[in-house]
């Protein structure tokens, strides 16, 4: 069962939060591995069967004097990823993603 699995995998995160079909998933910037942490809460979000209609990240810079900026990567899902990699590789980390899903089950004849 789809929801059964989606509120599995929220409650599988003390920071996530759900409220309808968005999803509120906050992240620790200074941890070293919080980019593959990100990378697999998106991969075992899309096992659970939900379809995700965008992901709007909080990009937090590397420079001092910029403020924090929002990426949308609704277009990106297939490389979401390298996505990812590229924001941690340029020296900037992921503070918050907000995931918009449609939780409608499938109905087999």
């Amino acid at each position: 069962m789809i929801y059964r699995k989606l509120f599995d995998w929220i409650d599988s995160d003390d920071a996530c939060d759900a409220t309808a079909v968005t999803l509120y998933s906050g992240h620790d910037p200074a941890n070293d591995s919080e980019q593959e942490y990100i990378i697999s809460r998106v991969k075992s979000l899309i096992e659970t069967g939900v379809t995700i209609q965008s992901i709007t990240l909080t990009v937090w810079p590397n420079r001092d004097n910029l403020s924090h900026y929002h990426m949308e990567v609704s277009d990106s899902l297939v490389d979401f990823p390298n996505v990812i990699n590229s924001i941690y590789d340029s020296g900037e980390s992921i503070e918050t993603m907000i995931i918009k899903v449609s939780i409608k089950e499938h109905h087999w004849a």
